[in-house]
């Protein structure tokens, strides 16, 4: 079993600076959604890739693959790049595009992924730390909060694949999506069709769209208080759930960071693991400092709302805002449930049985309602669960490397 090896200094880094700390080159774009949010993705650029310096973002953004400067150094170095396929990974909720390059290189899936010749772009959903701008809205607005996993897949996904594909040239991108990740993929896919063409093959890791048989304590505890989430959101102005740099963040990431290792040891049983499972031996307790630096990222209270409700209806389906509400919206009183018959994209999944979100049960069907499942595994490691996709010491060799070999297959 491999130990994480980090600098302290890096609990302070960014996502682009902890690239830059781990030897690779970083670039930053902002892309516009068509409902004015603007999302920060990072895109890891690997030094082997490079050979002369970096072309500023701002002026990439001016370059085609006819561009009149085409022959200098820099011009030289963005083409070249545009010819290694571009993946996209997405996190989970709560989360940011640092789950993916915490382990550092030859560990973290973004790193494995840019050394074996993929174009690695790090997605930023609207309202977590790097995303939270709009054309019209501040965070303190609750118009901006007014979004869940079903606007990100409507509206973040396209953005991102879009920019992507017309910045690199290429017709089509992987995906690899993580919880909440797959969950807006899914809902791209059953609702902005369109873009299943543009989508080569698909990763679910930990996938997320039926709920019913998840055996998380704390999820069934919250749960239980869904009405009372929905009330404060609307009368108490709760509309973000733990965003970063906030006065109870920053005393969390310094509880985590100073206190004695027996309590942290305890605090993480007591956290991640009433999510997560219980018994992986996959979490680098050490490492509790870096993570909890960059987790929780922040979240829509009505993202966590609308995960209440799959959980306590059994189905894949929109928001569900009342009766009256929903006979306005949807023309029903019911939520229109997702047609996953419509995404026709090849599908890999990966599960864990250990994993209290992701029971076995619902996986298959999901399974069942898509229409190209390519394969369903299982993680070997019995007691892999929900955060061992991102941070797990071994994940390299029990997961990252399966979707290396899948990638470079299809």
């Amino acid at each position: 079993m491999s130990e994480t090896i980090y600098h302290e200094h890096d609990v302070h880094l960014t996502t682009p600076e902890l690239i830059t700390a781990h030897g690779y080159i970083p670039e930053t774009h902002h892309i516009w959604t068509e409902d004015g949010y603007c999302l920060e993705i990072h895109r890891i650029v690997s030094p082997d890739k490079l050979n002369s310096s970096s072309v500023d973002c701002d002026d990439r953004d001016n370059f085609t693959n006819s561009d009149t400067i085409s022959g200098t150094p820099e011009a030289n170095a963005f083409l070249n790049k545009t010819l290694y396929p571009p993946v996209i990974i997405n996190h989970g909720l709560l989360s940011s595009s640092a789950d993916w390059v915490l382990l550092g290189p030859q560990k973290a899936l973004a790193y494995i992924l840019s050394d074996n010749g993929f174009d690695v772009w790090l997605a930023n959903v609207r309202g977590n730390t790097y995303s939270k701008r709009h054309k019209e809205y501040t965070v303190k607005d609750k118009e901006f909060w007014n979004f869940s996993w079903h606007e990100i897949g409507c509206y973040d996904l396209p953005a991102m694949i879009d920019y992507i594909l017309q910045h690199t040239g290429h017709k089509d991108l992987y995906y690899i999506g993580y919880s909440q990740g797959t969950s807006a993929f899914y809902v791209m896919g059953s609702e902005r069709s369109e873009y299943n063409s543009k989508i080569r093959v698909m990763i679910s890791l930990a996938p997320i769209a039926f709920l019913s048989n998840q055996r998380s304590p704390l999820l069934k505890l919250i749960v239980h208080f869904n009405s009372i989430m929905e009330w404060g959101s609307t009368y108490w102005n709760i509309h973000q759930w733990f965003p970063r740099n906030t006065l109870q963040a920053r005393a969390l990431g310094s509880f985590i960071r100073n206190a004695p290792g027996a309590i942290t040891k305890s605090f993480c049983n007591c956290w991640f693991h009433l999510i997560a499972g219980f018994g992986s031996n996959q979490l680098d307790k050490s490492m509790l400092p870096l993570i909890f630096k960059h987790f929780p990222a922040g979240a829509s209270a009505k993202q966590i709302i609308h995960y209440s409700q799959t959980i306590l209806s059994g189905s894949f389906r929109k928001f569900d805002y009342g009766a009256m509400k929903n006979l306005k919206i949807y023309g029903s009183t019911q939520p229109p449930k997702y047609n996953l018959e419509k995404i026709e994209v090849p599908v890999f999944i990966f599960y864990s049985e250990n994993d209290f979100l992701t029971n076995v049960l619902d996986v298959q069907k999901l399974a069942r309602r898509l229409p190209k499942i390519e394969a369903i595994k299982k993680i070997e490691y019995s007691k892999f669960n929900h955060i061992d996709y991102l941070w797990g010491r071994d994940a390299n060799i029990l997961l990252y490397n399966q979707i290396v070999k899948i990638l470079k297959r299809m």
